[in-house]
């Protein structure tokens, strides 16, 4: 499996956002990761990780300021975006987890990690971290966001 982030827009604000397209060719897995991060709130940790399918693979990203959530979201194609966790940063704890997904607060180095287990081809999606829930969409869709701008 190889991972890289390549920056482009994103439509998340104080988001980082990881694309990744995931390909079965031989018993390994292909996710490629574009990432884009708006104010220099939140930025990725590596440029580029390799893979096997069936691995852990780690997600990483660093912010600054203060964040008193940390939010990962996934979105498939032609899907709306969906949420998937929110890590305290004051405890690190997840109130709701998730199987194969173990996200990782570091407060001191303001990094935050989601480790998603035993890679599979349906892993392909498009990740974004967040400091604060996010609002997002088109004009028909769109996810309300929780805390004042």
């Amino acid at each position: 499996m190889f991972l890289w982030y390549d920056s482009f827009c994103s439509f998340f604000l104080k988001s980082f956002r990881f694309l990744c397209n995931v390909t079965n060719h031989i018993n390994s897995v292909f996710l490629r990761l574009q990432s884009h991060s708006t104010e220099d709130v939140i930025t990725p940790f590596n440029d580029t990780v390799h893979v096997t399918e069936g691995d852990n693979v780690t997600l990483s990203c660093n912010y600054s300021g203060l964040a008193d959530s940390l939010l990962w979201y996934r979105q498939y194609p032609r899907s709306a975006p969906e949420f998937l966790l929110l890590i305290l940063e004051s405890t690190g704890s997840v109130p709701y987890p998730k199987l194969r997904m173990s996200p990782k607060v570091d407060k001191k180095n303001k990094r935050v990690d989601l480790e998603l287990s035993s890679t599979e081809v349906t892993d392909s999606a498009v990740y974004y971290c967040a400091l604060r829930p996010t609002v997002t969409g088109n004009s028909l869709t769109l996810y309300k966001n929780l805390t004042a701008a």
